[in-house]
């Protein structure tokens, strides 16, 4: 991840014209494109590459979800930027903000050189890289903590210690660590929290493991994403 102005991958682009993102996820990645050029340009020249290639006589009437590596080779340079979408809006998916002007906190996944935006409902597979991302006008604190298809709670972000980890302030910024998804298979729950002050990740611990909600303390954002992982495809 990398801390200026940043785009949607052709990865997201691929899922959205194939129908694959709904929800607040495909709303995210929309809003964005209204509002960066870059990324409104592309949506358009994607959507015209795709419905000329529909169009072409001869072709299966399904289009494949990887329809622009045999139209398109020469959109492959611009795919192996790391990307990030922050969402805009008052409230972050299945999460809690205190009143005002708080953060947006966002999780991207993926191999490590194509990672992008997730919601809760999709799916990542073992190996998958996770970062979280973050925008804040103050700094602050926070964590990464999760919960696998085992029941074992963990916190990605710190690695170490028990104690929330600085987050500077400033526009789509990544936390100071990643994670590297492992072989448990099923639900992968994530939950990325941003404090006004450090506080212990014990409590928020034990709460995950027993799989009860987590409150965020106070004058902390919450942002909560249940994902399903999976065996890499062969």
């Amino acid at each position: 991840m990398i801390d200026n102005e940043l785009h949607v991958s052709d990865l997201r682009w691929d899922r959205l014209l194939a129908g694959e993102l709904a929800g607040d996820a495909k709303a995210a990645v929309l809003a964005h494109a209204d509002t960066c050029v870059a990324c409104g340009s592309r949506l358009a020249l994607l959507t015209r590459e795709s419905e000329a290639f529909a169009m072409r006589p001869g072709l299966a009437p399904a289009r494949s979800r990887r329809w622009w590596w045999a139209v398109a080779p020469a959109l492959l340079a611009a795919a192996a930027v790391v990307v990030l979408v922050v969402p805009r809006g008052p409230k972050d998916e299945a999460g809690e903000r205190a009143k005002g002007t708080g953060p947006s906190l966002i999780v991207m996944a993926g191999p490590a050189e194509r990672l992008a935006l997730v919601a809760s409902g999709d799916r990542v597979h073992f190996g998958d890289s996770v970062q979280a991302g973050y925008t804040a006008t103050r700094d602050g604190f926070g964590a990464v903590l999760g919960r696998d298809g085992s029941g074992r709670a963990m916190a990605h972000v710190p690695s170490r210690g028990d104690v929330m980890v600085a987050l500077p302030a400033g526009t789509s910024r990544s936390f100071p660590e990643s994670t590297v998804l492992d072989a448990t298979p099923g639900a992968e729950q994530l939950v990325v929290l941003w404090c006004e002050a450090a506080h212990p990740l014990h409590p928020l611990l034990a709460a995950l493991a027993a799989n009860r909600p987590i409150t965020p303390p106070a004058g902390c954002t919450a942002h909560h994403v249940n994902l399903v992982k999976q065996a890499t495809p062969r």
